[in-house]
């Protein structure tokens, strides 16, 4: 059979689409098994299905070496087997429980493989890629052990090894036999496809940056109802309470939201910047929750008040967290609740027993605030407004005082060199 003999072609050391693709197998996968192998449990089974995955992706992978571009329906068949797996890593995820930090950032990672349906493949796993430390430094906290330390490190191992195999043979996106070509390129809307009938997060079926049709002066403005609404109150419920450390931990909180506040300004004026300039851009909001996890002092007497804020505030990191960042922020509130029990016993029939509910109550209120708002808007990750200003060019004129946004207040960002 002729199509037998392409087959045996593309994966016989032929053609490098494939052997690289198996190289990266060889070499990632394996130690990423082991990794998962060592911490075990819920996690192990869902490695299981990462190799599914790639085995899958694989055998698609044979095909696109030896067949011109297909029809979008041809195209979205050849993806089932990999979507299958990307669906019981999913399912392996939603079921966890001890380890459920583990499970969520292999889950996330794995929606890299997603990239065979974007147009700039590699851009794609990277933003995949700047999520993994997210969920491995919260696991490093909670897990001690090599085995831990191996699967963070090994999982960003395989998305750096994906990312270098896609830079070299799909830059532009699918190489269907030999040409640089993006699958199933729509002429209206001149981008990947969308599968019909799929499910809202299946990594594989592609949405456009720009087709919610985002009105992004909206976006901004509802960033500052939710810093109006919900950050103001829980940051007045931590000052009534008159503890110096709450109200100095309150400060950085306020800080850590306003640097968030000049960033959505950022996203919702300009093109998503180079990696090295959004790094950049992120530093004040990390500063700001590296100091509020260093207030949390176990020996305080308020010691739940402050570990409190300190496991609910990384949600702040939603920013880089792709596809579902919702999901993210809620893993973060289902965290906190066990502190703020603590808190109601301890201080709930005290003279000031309602202004410690009060701080419990709006601590949650304000998380569950900022994931509505990235529910609304940012329910596949950051929407970076892509018709707006390249990010040098709008932070020279904000400096200069020109009204890019209607705003008036004066921030520096000369600080950033693209």
């Amino acid at each position: 059979d002729d199509d037998d003999d392409d087959d045996d072609y593309a994966s016989l050391g032929n053609n490098a689409v494939v052997t690289d693709y198996e190289g990266l197998i060889q070499r990632l996968l394996v130690p990423f098994l082991d990794a998962v192998n060592g911490v075990g449990g819920e996690v192990q089974e869902q490695g299981a299905y990462v190799a599914q995955v790639l085995g899958a992706q694989r055998e698609m992978l044979v095909q696109v070496a030896r067949m011109p571009q297909p029809s979008e329906d041809d195209f979205m068949e050849m993806l089932q087997s990999t979507n299958h797996a990307l669906a019981l890593v999913d399912q392996c995820n939603e079921e966890a429980s001890v380890l459920r930090k583990h499970t969520a950032m292999v889950a996330g990672a794995m929606t890299a493989f997603g990239w065979v349906t974007s147009p700039d493949p590699r851009q794609y796993i990277g933003d995949m890629l700047n999520a993994v430390p997210v969920y491995g430094r919260q696991i490093l906290n909670d897990f001690a052990g090599e085995h831990h330390q191996g699967l963070v490190e090994s999982l960003k191992l395989l998305l750096r090894g994906l990312q270098e195999y896609v830079t070299a043979h799909h830059g532009h996106g699918l190489s269907w036999n030999g040409r640089t070509t993006t699958p199933a390129t729509s002429v209206e809307e001149g981008g990947p496809p969308r599968a019909g009938g799929a499910k809202p997060h299946n990594p594989l079926a592609f949405t456009s940056d720009r087709e919610a049709k985002l009105d992004f002066s909206v976006m901004f403005a509802s960033y500052e109802q939710f810093m109006a609404q919900k950050v103001v109150p829980f940051i007045q419920a931590a000052y009534a309470l008159q503890v110096e450390e709450l109200q100095v931990q309150a400060d950085y909180v306020q800080k850590a939201l306003k640097a968030q506040y000049d960033f959505m300004r950022i996203v919702a004026a300009c093109k998503r910047p180079t990696d090295h300039v959004l790094a950049l851009l992120l530093q004040e909001t990390s500063e700001a929750l590296i100091e509020i996890e260093e207030r949390s002092n176990k020996d305080s007497l308020h010691r739940h008040h402050l570990t409190l804020v300190a496991s609910g505030m990384p949600c702040l990191a939603w920013v880089s967290v792709p596809m579902n960042p919702s999901s993210y922020i809620s893993d973060m509130i289902n965290s906190i609740p066990v502190f703020g029990d603590k808190i109601l016993r301890e201080f709930g029939k005290a003279e000031d027993g309602a202004l410690h509910a009060s701080f419990v109550l709006l601590f949650r209120n304000m998380l569950r605030g900022l994931n509505e708002y990235v529910r609304t808007f940012h329910a596949k990750g950051v929407s970076w407004n892509m018709d707006g200003m390249d990010y040098m060019q709008w932070a020279a004129a904000y400096n200069q005082g020109h009204s890019v946004d209607n705003q008036s207040e004066s921030v520096d960002h000369s600080h950033v060199d693209d």
